[in-house]
């Protein structure tokens, strides 16, 4: 009799064993799969990150940054423009460099388009819109779908910049300089001015 039941409470000791590593296993399973969601939710958020744009001193040509980014998600990485105008007497040259200046004149005057001063935004004053409007020129942002909005004195269209720009950091750095001499929310009162899309299906 004893030795049956010893029998019986060595089965009993090894089943108890044997459901403690299933119980510890299934444990270790949910931590080792909690760990690894986490790490990959992680990855996700430093991937969107990565992803987001736009980054200071990107060297991404700005037709391969336009190509790759979906309309309206263009943000420039310079949104201090008035200090950045401050620390950085030479920002004009930016603008200068790729020829703006013939046109629409040096330090806001306007030469044969519209003075950069004017507060009059065609397509409007979005860091997106303009951008695009600066690469692709009037045309290039109209195919793409974005409207005018209104006209001045000048009807020609903007032409296409982006040859003459070596980087999207420089295109930002125009930009920067545009904000500086006619921040949005001064001229016009409107501190931002969509662009406005065109019906779908519209030609361009």
């Amino acid at each position: 009799m004893r030795p049956l039941r010893s029998s019986i409470v060595g089965l009993l000791a090894l089943g108890l064993l044997a459901l403690g590593v299933v119980v510890i296993g299934a444990i270790g399973g949910l931590v080792s799969s909690q760990a690894a969601d986490e790490t990959s939710l992680e990855a996700g958020a430093m991937a969107a990150t990565d992803a987001a744009c736009c980054k200071a001193g990107d060297t991404t040509p700005p037709l391969e940054l336009i190509a790759k980014t979906p309309l309206g998600e263009l943000h420039s990485p310079y949104p201090d423009y008035v200090q950045m105008a401050k620390d950085d007497p030479d920002l004009v040259k930016q603008f200068r460099l790729p020829g703006c200046n013939e046109c629409h004149g040096g330090n806001g005057g306007g030469g044969i388009c519209p003075a950069l001063t004017q507060g009059v935004w065609f397509w409007g004053n979005t860091d997106d819109v303009l951008f695009r409007l600066i690469a692709l020129g009037s045309v290039g942002l109209e195919q793409q779908g974005v409207e005018r909005i209104s006209y001045g004195t000048v009807h020609a269209p903007m032409p296409a910049m982006a040859a003459t720009i070596k980087d999207s950091d420089q295109l930002w750095k125009i930009i920067a300089f545009i904000r500086s001499v006619n921040p949005p929310g001064t001229n016009p009162p409107e501190k931002v001015i969509p662009a406005r899309l065109a019906p779908k299906g519209d030609p361009q």
